[in-house]
């Protein structure tokens, strides 16, 4: 790894000022195989905007940013139906180290979700920022989009996705709507 250059100056004020820059290894990030593992999982329902200035949906997990920074994007397995691919866009305040809290759309949900050990694997580390949230989420809805396209569920689509896109409401009539009124 190239060093860390740095310079000090002086002004006639007698403030300090620190300037450089850091080496390019060390501005990426953390290396992504570092942070995959096993991860203790909750679930919030909590509606609102996230630490990143988005609303709310599936796919958002809250994590902590000195271990997984705003913008990163996931893979959870052993998460049950909400196994899949996820961006952190969220953080809280009892969320601390090797922890996540997956945004769930009812209470009920994440009462019967609990707690579990869960493993992720690191698609992309974020920077930090709001703007590679939004870029993280937009492929993650692009990577559900396609598996559920292909009829296919475990990479990135979970299964509370691939049952909300056969579901009735998911389609533009209603079976009863489709088929006719019932006949007596």
């Amino acid at each position: 790894m190239p060093n860390t250059l740095l310079r000090c100056s002086v002004r006639a004020s007698g403030i300090f000022f620190l300037s450089g820059f850091l080496s390019l290894a060390h501005a990426a990030g953390p290396d992504p195989r570092t942070l995959n593992g096993t991860y203790t999982a909750t679930a919030y329902a909590q509606e609102g905007i996230t630490a990143s200035g988005q609303y709310t949906h599936r796919h958002i997990v809250a994590a902590d940013p000195d271990v997984l920074p705003i913008g990163s994007r996931i893979k959870i397995r052993h998460a049950g139906r909400y196994s899949g691919e996820y961006v952190v866009a969220d953080t809280g305040r009892k969320i601390v180290g090797r922890r996540l809290d997956i945004f769930m759309p009812s209470e009920p949900a994440c009462v019967k979700f609990g707690v579990k050990r869960v493993r992720i694997r690191v698609i992309e580390v974020g920077n930090g920022t709001r703007m590679t949230a939004k870029e993280a989420d937009r492929e993650v809805k692009q990577d559900v989009a396609k598996e559920l396209d292909k009829k296919a569920v475990g990479a990135a689509a979970t299964e509370d996705d691939w049952a909300k896109a056969n579901s009735p409401q998911g389609s533009a009539k209603p079976k009863e709507a489709a088929s006719g009124p019932p006949r007596q």
